[in-house]
């Protein structure tokens, strides 16, 4: 599973990209705390086993979320948002959306380790794997998803546990289900060449744009 770390230096990549002119040192820590929030649910998973990347991995606290901030800016006469921090807050509040879902729930969902982003309604947690390739022997080949008109799985393979099954996603906090039996805690900062690629990429670009603002060129 991409560590905490990956998914703040995604973030950090999405507020560089995103912000605009409301790119500065305050709103890139307001997205990437919005881009790691999802992984808080970890500390819950201590108290109920299964809770990890289900109680704050969901859609529907981003999609209420976003729901909030269109409703205020859009079908108010008085927006709350934009009146008490204008354009900047309105553009930090969808950014800050935007890496909820994609660095916050979407780094787990499309890993092995998984993510229930349907909990509490279903309660299953799913992970969205496969390859899309083309050879000269199978032609192209797509094994994200397998649409059938008769019954089987629409992501073949995917499905882990359950929340109610008490499925564990392993933790630094929680390794293993069960009580602690003096198991191994290894926090995974970086387990693969493609994550450093993210974290240096996310470090780099926002330190490039940093620089540049205070240069006036962006």
């Amino acid at each position: 599973m991409p560590s905490t770390l990956v998914a703040a230096a995604l973030a950090a990549l999405l507020a560089a990209a995103l912000l605009g002119d409301a790119f500065g040192p305050r709103s890139v820590a307001v997205v990437v705390a919005a881009g790691v929030a999802p992984d808080l649910d970890a500390f819950a998973g201590l108290v109920v086993e299964g809770l990890h990347n289900a109680l704050l991995h969901n859609v529907f606290v981003p999609a209420l979320a976003a729901a909030l901030v269109l409703w205020d800016t859009r079908y108010r006469d008085d927006s709350w948002l934009r009146g008490r921090y204008g354009a900047w807050g309105v553009r930090v509040a969808w950014v800050a959306v935007a890496a909820y879902v994609v660095p916050g729930i979407l780094l787990d969902l499309l890993n092995v380790e998984s993510a229930a982003p349907l909990y509490p309604v279903h309660d299953r947690f799913y992970s969205v794997v496969g390859r899309f390739e083309v050879n000269n022997k199978q032609g192209i080949v797509f094994t994200f998803i397998q649409p059938n008109l008769g019954p089987g799985p629409l992501f073949p393979g995917a499905r882990r546990g359950t929340v109610a099954g008490q499925y564990v996603v392993p933790t630094f906090l929680n390794p293993a289900p069960g009580p602690d039996q003096g198991l191994e805690r290894v926090f995974f900062a970086v387990e693969s060449g493609w994550e450093l690629l993210v974290i240096l990429a996310g470090v780099t670009v926002v330190a490039a744009r940093t620089r540049l603002r205070s240069w006036g060129v962006v």
